[in-house]
């Protein structure tokens, strides 16, 4: 059995404490505006809603919403199953032939054992990613998303209490 493992090259500690680290230049806030909600980009005052760079009047604001969206899942089904559908019991008809494909079977035990677990982990560790929408006048975009449904969910609750009624 052959063990393989991964090396990541990692940067001491030392010179990650040294690298400078960017701060972002606040944006000009007005005297009046103060942060009804703030998590590291999204700020949301009683005007507007900033995310990162770009800021939306929340006047302009039609409708809030917050979506949901599933990574596909099906490569990872189809890898398990061709897994154990085809590359098992090939593998098991390579073990009984000629000893002169001896080494094509311990290549494919490797390969099917990693892409079975790779396959398997992947599965195991998806995660939704939540978006939160907004209504303007030129249609419907996504402005944020997370895989923090909560933060979410605070923030469209935010976003809906301080736009102004029509």
């Amino acid at each position: 059995m052959a063990v393989v493992t991964v090396l990541h090259a990692v940067a001491p500690l030392r010179e990650v404490e040294r690298r400078p680290v960017p701060v972002p230049a606040p944006e000009p806030v007005e005297p009046g505006e103060r942060p009804l909600f703030q998590a590291g980009q999204v700020r949301v005052t009683p005007e507007r809603l900033v995310v990162g760079g770009r800021a939306w009047a929340l006047s302009d604001v039609r409708q809030v919403e917050t979506v949901r969206r599933t990574p596909k899942l099906w490569p990872w089904l189809l890898a398990v199953g061709l897994g154990g559908a085809v590359g098992l019991p090939l593998l098991s008809w390579l073990s009984v032939t000629v000893t002169a494909m001896r080494g094509a079977y311990e290549a494919g035990l490797v390969l099917t054992a990693v892409g079975l677990f790779c396959s398997i982990a992947a599965l195991l560790l998806v995660e939704d990613t939540h978006y939160l929408v907004l209504g303007l006048p030129g249609g419907a975009r996504r402005v944020f998303g997370s895989r923090d449904a909560q933060l979410i969910a605070r923030l469209a609750g935010t976003v809906r209490q301080a736009r102004p009624s029509a």
